[in-house]
């Protein structure tokens, strides 16, 4: 299955976890092993993992979609930034 992934620095990583955990918990069924990882399941073909990694947040994306793929990033994009506050975020997605 394809996948698409990104290393996002932040100031704070943790809390971003937290934040997109606890906000997609009442639509999907958010496994949150520790403190540092997360997987949701978006769809049967379609999930993600977010992993804390030092001043960075580790995604990893997949889908069986091209198109689903490419909005399956800007989905979880807006709503990192939402949860970012006033910090830019990054994207840089590797195949």
């Amino acid at each position: 299955m394809p996948t698409s992934r990104a290393l996002v620095a932040s100031n704070d990583a943790p809390r971003l976890l937290r934040t997109l955990s606890n906000h997609w918990r009442h639509k999907f069924d958010v496994r949150r092993d520790s403190d540092t990882h997360a997987h949701i399941p978006f769809a049967e073909a379609a999930g993600a993992d977010f992993e804390v990694a030092g001043d960075a947040l580790l995604i990893k994306l997949v889908h069986d979609d091209g198109a689903g793929m490419a909005r399956l990033r800007e989905v979880v994009e807006s709503h990192l930034q939402r949860f970012a506050r006033d910090e830019t975020l990054e994207f840089n997605w590797q195949a």
